[in-house]
């Protein structure tokens, strides 16, 4: 048998909105918004092109139940035209996408052979396509939230075909992803099937040793917030008569996310910061081959500018917007920038304090700031009080990959106490010049 071509992909999250980004003049808002369908779009072209002989995706088609038909229709027309073109898909459904009312009546195209697309979800299915010699196990997910281990009930190895299993699952578990469908690659392997088609994580892995049968996360294909950097796309497997594996990862993202990190700590001036960024993004630029990008700056570090920094955060978030427009040329979009710096021990005229013997309302903040840092009754009521707004804010602020906000940390509060006295200073004096 001639070598035969597998695209595995997972996640699409079709139509899902683009998370934290503001609109701002220039910044590229209808390349973010239409995204993922491009993406899938590229995923279409790219099986065509690569005249692949099977599509697999691993759950995740959609975002969650749609507010119209849209979303599902633009899935029908592209699957339709991998259809016209002689390529089968076989799909589960991931949590996001489980069983949800429109995804079930919306009738979707039949495969070239006239099997269904969608894998069953009240017991393990399968897709045998004799020709190629390729069997596909999977099975969908039910309701959202499944909790059981779905791979027991996956049947051995068929013989003498090439066993690909389909699964959306957390495997052993990962960060920032739901607990479902747990199991271990220990127990995938115990099936005999040739490659464990995943999803549900959306980073790129492989979970498997250099001898065993490939059990490989492919991420989704569009990033869509900050947590999801870098290059996003799928895996294109060329099996050989002995089903032998070769896999190559294509890029099928539009956008791409990225995070730049500065360290404070020994920064001469001000600008240094900006003269990082701007060699930081033109390296981006390149490695993003063009796409635009949405990118957080993180300013971090024990520094003499600790003060000067948020003093004027906005002006130095529009500073580096004005780089990327100069750079990025409308392709940069400055998705936040956080400054999550400490005040270093120097003084001078960047240190802004307030001093015991001020008056007026200056007065009453630094006794409001003062028993803040030195009163431990009063620092322990601080959760307390911003139990309230925590309840409000959205969810990706309280999952922040890296620094996610809490207000149970002691450091966290000594941190919020110190940024927050520049710029109440700063409004103060604001208000001052204004009258």
């Amino acid at each position: 048998m001639s070598i035969r071509k597998i695209l595995h992909a997972a996640d699409i999250h079709l139509d899902s909105p683009m998370q934290n980004l503001e609109a701002y003049p220039d910044a590229p808002v209808d390349q973010f918004r239409g995204a993922t369908r491009v993406a899938l779009a590229n995923l279409v072209n790219l099986a065509i092109s690569q005249q692949v002989d099977l599509v697999v995706i691993a759950g995740d088609l959609y975002d969650g139940d749609w507010d119209d038909a849209h979303t599902g229709l633009f899935f029908v027309g592209q699957a339709s035209r991998l259809r016209a073109a002689g390529i089968p898909i076989v799909v589960i459904r991931g949590n996001h996408d489980a069983a949800l009312l429109m995804t079930q009546t919306l009738r979707l195209p039949d495969n070239p052979d006239g099997s269904a697309i969608m894998l069953d979800h009240a017991a393990v299915d399968r897709r045998v396509f004799d020709s190629i010699g390729v069997a596909v196990h999977g099975r969908s997910f039910a309701t959202k939230a499944v909790m059981e281990d779905l791979s027991r009930e996956y049947p051995s190895a068929i013989p003498g075909y090439f066993n690909l299993g389909l699964l959306h699952t957390c495997l052993t578990g990962s960060d920032g992803h739901q607990p479902y469908a747990p199991t271990s690659p220990d127990k995938l392997l115990t099936k005999g099937y040739d490659y464990w088609a995943l999803g549900h994580i959306h980073d790129r892995r492989q979970c498997h040793l250099a001898d065993q049968a490939p059990i490989v996360f492919s991420g989704n294909i569009q990033g869509r917030h900050i947590r999801e950097t870098g290059a996003k796309g799928c895996m294109i497997l060329s099996v050989d008569s002995s089903n032998q594996i070769s896999s190559t990862f294509h890029p099928l993202d539009v956008t791409r996310w990225a995070v730049m990190t500065y360290d404070a700590t020994n920064a001469n001036e001000i600008d240094d910061l900006f003269a990082e960024f701007t060699t930081w993004l033109k390296t981006q630029l390149d490695e993003s081959a063009h796409r635009p990008i949405a990118v957080r700056v993180r300013v971090s570090g024990k520094t003499k500018f600790h003060d000067a920094y948020h003093r004027d955060a906005f002006g130095l978030e529009n500073q580096l917007r004005a780089i990327a427009l100069q750079h990025g040329g409308g392709r940069v979009w400055i998705e936040q920038l956080r400054l999550r710096t400490q005040r270093a021990s120097a003084t001078g005229e960047n240190r802004v304090v307030i001093s015991a013997g001020a008056e007026g309302p200056y007065a009453s903040l630094h006794h409001v700031l003062h028993q803040y840092r030195e009163n431990q009754e009063i620092r322990d009521s601080i959760p307390g009080l911003l139990k309230p707004l925590w309840s409000k804010l959205p969810d990706h602020l309280m999952r922040d990959d890296s620094q996610p906000l809490r207000s149970d940390t002691p450091a966290n509060i000594s941190q919020w106490i110190d940024q927050v006295e520049p710029e109440l200073i700063n409004r103060l004096q604001t208000l001052e010049d204004a009258t």
